[in-house]
């Protein structure tokens, strides 16, 4: 990471505009598409086969929601009276051919007071004979409550269809260990448990008992009604990763497939488009929204099914009496691989869409914002139903957008500005892909309305940025500070430190051209030595008469003699001296 990219990064992220819409594109994308997702969830969860699911209300009737008396209605506590209330209210929005519900008490004992059905008067019937006033043998109901889900209707013989627990409780139960192995043996065979606990239950115990936190909802007196609506929404809803044994292993494991594809296209699409239109260029050019689909859609299965794979091992583990110790960091390491696989991947197939970002930059920042996004599915997976999982979604694409930015920002060594007017300034990175500017916006990566349809480009390679300008087809060495209108649009080109270091830091410079060769001058000609003199070389004897030669000069030395033009030879001959004079005779 450069050194310029360290002291602007807190810029960046306050002032950057590039990183504001990647991250508002990022999560507006992936939140349609974990919302399609969630649709898709709810479209096809249970419902395949008999159209409906399988559902036992197991009711807490100790005497901690009593005042009590035993078996007298009259003298019922007002929690009782609450948790009937909100029974009766799940039984009405749920009767009916398509599902089934049965009814089971718990207290010192176990009340058996409806089997299956849909018929809705006998379940209110069931549900107000509840009574007890006991003790909280809690155990023993859930084995109650298997049974009854065992005997399932005679035009319910498929073993598909889903069957779950709801658990409504105020305190602790008589024996705990004994509690934990019953709620074991339900998971194991394919039951859910969700469980609805008042302000006096130990949520903790809880979670052990439905194997899930986010399958557990804690209560106040008066909010019991709302509670058994965020139960419902957990049993008749979805979410990104589901406990391998509700609706066995590879049915559950089409469905997380499904979910990811559609966060991670919707996330895909979303991410090219704001990048495009942050460059003023359309969303879509070509068969970019076709690749950008394709690309999400596989990121996101890989990433969901890698992140359901391992959170179904670490739930059947969860039993087991070593490995089972670390089912609970498995299980939410689980969710954070398979957000980051999705980021990665997701970062990696975006790099083609920025100019020079990088494949392995893309595939960092994604996958950064991966690990970002897993991080916060498990801190909002507290939220009922499948709330958790679109709030992960949403900060998975924000994340992954800003981390882009961050991270094309942090590792460039040179750059374009592009000044649109007013405050707009767009960041384009340099490097061995050309960067285009034009009228055409779709072939150049910047756009430039009153421009040519492509009027230069800029490269950046072994540290020099070079200009090409298509309209005198001449290439130029720029360097940082170098700026031109193309178009009505301001372009400055930037550098980091080290660009400066290889080359130079001044005012940018034209490509230097060698000068012309400079024009030949005569000289005098200069007298070799005498011993040069060929013996043949004599000239005929002069008079006295004759005018005396020209005074001898003294040759330039060698060093000083004019160099040759480039590409040419020059050849000096040596010219004879004049003769001596005569002696008169």
């Amino acid at each position: 990471m450069t050194h310029d990219a360290l002291g602007t990064l807190p810029q960046n992220w306050l002032h950057d505009a590039k990183l504001r819409r990647l991250a508002a594109w990022g999560a507006a994308g992936c939140l349609a598409g974990a919302l399609a997702g969630q649709i898709l969830l709810a479209a096809t969860r249970s419902r395949a086969v008999s159209g409906g699911q399988a559902v036992c209300l197991l009711i807490d009737c100790s005497g901690s929601m009593t005042e009590g008396g035993r078996g007298d209605e009259g003298r019922l506590g007002e929690k009782l009276r609450e948790v009937k209330s909100a029974a009766t209210s799940f039984v009405a929005r749920h009767h009916g051919a398509a599902d089934r519900i049965a009814v089971v008490g718990f207290g010192r004992s176990v009340h058996r007071a409806s089997s299956l059905t849909s018929d809705a008067a006998q379940l209110d019937s069931a549900i107000a004979r509840l009574a007890d006033g006991g003790t909280t043998a809690m155990d023993l109901g859930l084995e109650a409550a298997a049974r009854e889900l065992d005997n399932r209707p005679a035009d319910w013989s498929d073993g598909s269809v889903p069957r779950s627990i709801l658990l409504f409780t105020d305190g602790q139960p008589d024996d705990a260990e004994a509690t934990l192995n019953a709620a074991g043996k339900c998971r194991s065979s394919g039951l859910r448990i969700v469980a609805i606990g008042t302000g006096d239950a130990d949520t903790d115990f809880l979670d052990q008992v439905t194997g899930d936190r986010k399958l557990v909802f804690s209560v106040n007196s008066g909010d019991f009604d709302e509670g058994f609506r965020q139960a419902e929404k957990a049993i008749y809803g979805g979410s990104l990763v589901e406990s391998g044994a509700t609706q066995g292993f590879w049915r559950n494991l089409l469905r997380t497939a499904g979910w990811g594809l559609l966060a991670g296209c919707g996330m895909s699409l979303a991410l090219v488009a704001g990048q495009n239109r942050y460059l003023h260029r359309p969303a879509f050019s070509g068969g970019e929204a076709t690749i950008a689909a394709i690309g999400g859609a596989v990121a996101g299965v890989c990433g969901a099914l890698a992140g359901q794979i391992l959170y179904s091992f670490a739930a059947a583990t969860a039993e087991l009496p070593v490995i089972g110790a670390l089912a609970a960091v498995l299980m939410p390491l689980g969710r954070i691989v398979g957000w980051t696989l999705m980021g990665l991947l997701a970062g990696w197939g975006l790099s083609w869409f920025v100019p020079n970002l990088g494949a392995a930059r893309g595939a960092l920042g994604g996958a950064v914002g991966g690990v970002v996004g897993g991080l916060a599915f498990i801190l909002a997976s507290v939220l009922p139903g499948g709330a958790g999982g679109l709030l992960g979604a949403a900060v998975l694409g924000a994340a992954i957008g800003i981390m882009l930015a961050l991270v094309e920002a942090a590792f460039r060594q040179a750059w374009l500005e592009v000044h649109y007017g007013g405050k707009e300034v767009v960041t384009v990175s340099l490097g061995t892909t050309p960067v285009k500017i034009g009228s055409d916006n779709r072939a150049c990566q910047v756009y430039a309305r009153g421009a040519r349809p492509l009027a230069c480009q800029y490269t950046f390679a072994d540290g020099q940025i070079v200009c090409v300008d298509f309209a005198t087809e001449k290439s130029t060495h720029v360097e940082p500070g170098h700026d031109q209108d193309i178009g009505g649009v301001r372009v400055v080109v930037r550098g980091s430190h080290q660009l400066g270091a290889i080359g130079g830091s001044g005012p940018a410079q034209a490509m230097r051209v060698a000068p012309p060769p400079a024009p030949k001058v005569a000289r005098p000609s200069a007298a070799p030595p005498p011993d040069a003199i060929a013996p043949d070389a004599k000239a005929p004897a002069r008079t006295l008469s004759a005018p005396p030669p020209p005074p001898r000069k003294t040759p330039p030395p060698a060093s000083a003699a004019p160099a040759a033009p480039p590409g040419e030879t020059r050849v000096i001959r040596p010219v004879p001296p004049p003769p001596p004079p005569h002696k008169k005779e």
